[in-house]
C-alpha cells in the first residue's frame, strides 16, 4: 500500500492509487456492497470530477475508480469539500450536508444511513487511512464529534414501575422489546391502550450515548408522521373546502409545469403519482433551505411514460407531502405548523409533540433527542446524526421530522378510533374517519410488502398473503396506521379497540426489520387474549 503523506489531493490521481493500495477491496458481488457514483460541481485542476465508489457495508471498505459504464443506482452530485466530506467527514457534518441547498441526490437515499454506519465503524481501517493520506482541501471547517453525556443512563423509579405495569399486562410483548434492545437496537419506546385505557408507556435502552429511552423521550416519527397532513386535508375536505380528486395544480397553480398539471391531491396521498422514489427532487436537499426545496419540488419533471404503462406505487418520502402541506395555506390561510398544532395536536392533548422544534427547543434539549443508529448485517450500531442536526429539526419536513413521545402518537389514532372525538373536542366528523380509512388504493403491492392504501394510511392487507402483513397476522382488515422506515410502526384495530406504537431507534435492514416488528405487535395480541 503507498505510504500516507498527508499532501495527496483528494480524488486526484495519486490518491486513487493510495485508495487503490487498501487490500482487500470490496468484492462487488455481495450483498453487503453499496455502489455508488460522486460527480463534483467544482473540481480543481488534477481531480477527477466524477468517480465511482464502493462500499462495504460489512467492514467499511471503501473502492474509489474513475468512472466508467452504465452506472449504479444511487448518484450523488455535490461540491468538492462537501465530497470529501461524505467519505472521509465525521457523522455529524455528513448528516449536514443535507441541509446545504447544493447536493442532488438520485436512486436509493435510505443507503445513505448504512454507508453513514459502515464509515463510522471502520472496521477494516480504510477510511482512517485515506484521512492519514489525504490533504483536507481549502475552505473545509474541522469538525469535533460531541461527546457522550456522563452519567443519565439510569431510568426514574417512575419509568421502572411503568416498566414493571407493562410487564405484568404484556408479559410476552416486552419480553420481545427486551428481546431487541441492546441487539438491533440500543433503545426502544412502546404504548399500547384498549379502550382509551393505557396498557403500556414505556422506555427501554439508550436514546443515544449517555441518554437514557424514556417514555418522555421524543424520538424522531419519520413517516409515522403522515397521518397528521391526512387528519389536516381531512378537515379541509370535510369542510367542502378541498377535494382530494381535483388536481393540485387547480389549488397551486404553480405546481401545474413539467407534465405535472393533472397530478391529484389522492395520487400523491395513495403514493401512486409518477415520480418514482428514487427521483424523489428533495433527496439531496429533504433539510435545505425552504426557497430551495420549493424550487426543486416545483419544478420536477415527470418521466415520460408509454400509454401501456399501468399505474404502480410510486412511495413518496417526502415530496409529495412537501407539496401537499402548501395546500393548507392555500386553501386555509395557515401553515401547515400552526394549523396541525391548533387544529390537531391542541385538542388531541398531544403536549409534547413537535411538528418541527424551534431554536429554543434545540437549545434546551437537541443534546438528549434520541438518535437513530444503524445497523449493518448484525453489527454493532452506530449512531448517526441524520435528522437529529439543529439545521434538520429546526426546518419543517412535513410527514418526516416530527418528534414526540409515542404516547402522543398514539393518542392521534385513539381520536380516530373514537370516530374523531379528542379529549379537546371533535377533530373529525365520523364519516370523514370513515374516508380516511377506506381503501383507496387497491391491487397494487410492492416489494416492500405495501398493498392496500387509505387516505395517507396504510391498512392492513394480510387477506393478500402473508408477504402483505401490514402490522400484525392478528390485525382484523379494518386496521390502519404507518410505519416509519425500518424504525417504528403505529396502528390501531377498530375490532380490537386496540392502538399500538413502538419506536426502535436501531435501523435495520428490511427483512430484519420487518420480522422484529411483527413479533412484537404479535406479542400485543397475543397477551391479550385476541388471537
Amino acid at each position: 500500500m503507498p505510504t500516507p503523506t498527508a499532501t495527496t489531493g483528494y480524488l486526484s490521481d495519486p490518491w486513487l492509487s493510495l485508495a487503490a493500495g487498501l487490500r482487500p477491496a470490496p468484492d462487488p458481488g455481495r450483498r453487503s456492497t453499496v455502489a455508488l457514483r460522486l460527480t463534483v460541481t467544482d473540481p480543481p485542476p488534477g481531480v477527477h470530477a466524477t468517480v465511482d465508489v464502493r462500499v462495504d457495508l460489512e467492514a467499511g471498505r471503501l473502492a474509489v475508480t474513475p468512472a466508467t459504464g452504465e452506472p449504479p443506482r444511487l448518484l450523488i452530485t455535490l461540491p468538492y469539500t462537501a465530497a470529501y466530506t461524505l467519505l472521509l467527514g465525521a457523522a455529524r457534518p455528513r448528516a449536514e450536508l443535507l441541509e446545504r441547498g447544493d447536493v442532488t441526490i438520485t436512486g436509493n437515499f435510505s443507503l445513505l444511513f448504512f454507508i453513514d454506519a459502515a464509515l463510522q465503524r471502520d472496521r477494516s481501517g480504510h477510511v482512517a487511512a485515506l484521512r492519514a493520506g489525504t490533504a483536507v482541501p481549502p475552505g473545509h471547517v474541522p469538525w469535533d464529534e460531541p461527546k457522550a453525556e456522563e452519567g443519565g443512563t439510569g431510568t426514574s423509579r417512575t419509568d421502572r414501575e411503568a416498566l414493571t405495569r407493562a410487564a405484568d399486562t404484556l408479559p410476552g410483548t416486552l419480553r420481545e422489546l427486551r428481546r431487541e434492545v441492546g441487539t438491533s437496537t440500543p433503545g426502544a419506546q412502546f404504548y399500547a391502550s384498549r379502550d382509551g385505557r393505557v396498557l403500556a408507556d414505556v422506555g427501554l435502552g439508550l436514546a443515544r450515548p449517555g441518554v437514557a429511552m424514556t417514555a418522555q423521550s421524543a424520538p424522531l416519527w419519520y413517516c409515522c408522521a403522515k397521518p397528521l397532513l391526512s387528519v389536516a386535508l381531512g378537515r379541509l375536505w370535510e369542510a367542502g373546502d378541498f377535494d382530494p380528486y381535483r388536481p393540485v395544480a387547480h389549488y397551486l397553480p404553480e405546481f401545474g409545469t413539467r407534465g405535472k398539471s393533472h397530478i391529484t391531491s389522492m395520487e400523491l396521498l395513495c403514493h401512486t403519482g409518477p415520480v418514482p422514489t428514487g427521483l424523489d427532487p428533495l433527496h439531496g436537499v429533504v433539510t435545505g433551505p425552504d426557497a430551495e426545496r420549493l424550487r426543486r419540488a416545483l419544478d420536477v419533471q415527470v418521466p415520460l411514460k408509454s400509454p401501456e404503462d399501468r399505474p404502480g406505487i410510486n412511495y413518496s418520502q417526502w415530496w409529495a407531502w412537501f407539496v401537499l402541506a402548501r395546500l393548507l395555506p392555500a386553501i386555509d390561510g395557515r401553515d401547515y405548523v400552526p394549523y396541525v398544532e391548533q387544529q390537531i395536536l391542541r385538542p388531541c392533548g398531544m403536549e409534547r409533540t413537535r411538528v418541527c422544534l424551534t431554536p429554543e427547543d434545540y437549545a434546551t434539549y437537541g443534546d438528549r433527542l434520541p438518535l437513530i443508529h444503524v445497523s449493518n448485517l448484525g453489527d454493532v450500531p452506530q449512531p448517526t446524526y441524520f435528522w437529529s442536526t439543529r439545521g434538520a429539526t429546526t426546518r419543517c419536513v412535513p410527514g418526516v421530522n416530527t418528534r414526540g413521545p409515542l404516547s402522543d402518537l398514539g393518542r392521534l389514532f385513539e381520536m380516530l378510533l373514537e370516530d374523531g372525538t379528542a379529549p379537546g373536542g371533535r377533530v373529525l366528523a365520523p364519516t370523514t374517519v370513515a374516508a380516511l380509512t377506506a381503501r383507496h388504493r387497491t391491487g397494487l403491492t410492492d416489494r416492500y410488502g405495501n398493498a392496500d392504501w387509505g387516505f395517507g394510511l396504510r391498512l392492513e392487507s394480510r387477506s393478500l398473503g402473508p408477504e402483505y402483513i401490514s402490522f400484525s397476522r392478528h390485525a382484523s382488515p379494518r386496521a390502519f396506521g404507518h410505519d416509519g422506515l425500518w424504525t417504528a410502526v403505529v396502528f390501531a384495530d377498530p375490532e380490537a379497540r386496540l392502538t399500538v406504537a413502538v419506536h426502535l431507534n436501531g435501523k435495520v435492514e428490511h427483512e430484519r426489520h420487518r420480522e422484529r416488528i411483527l413479533r412484537i405487535a404479535d406479542a400485543v395480541y397475543q397477551d391479550l387474549k385476541l388471537t
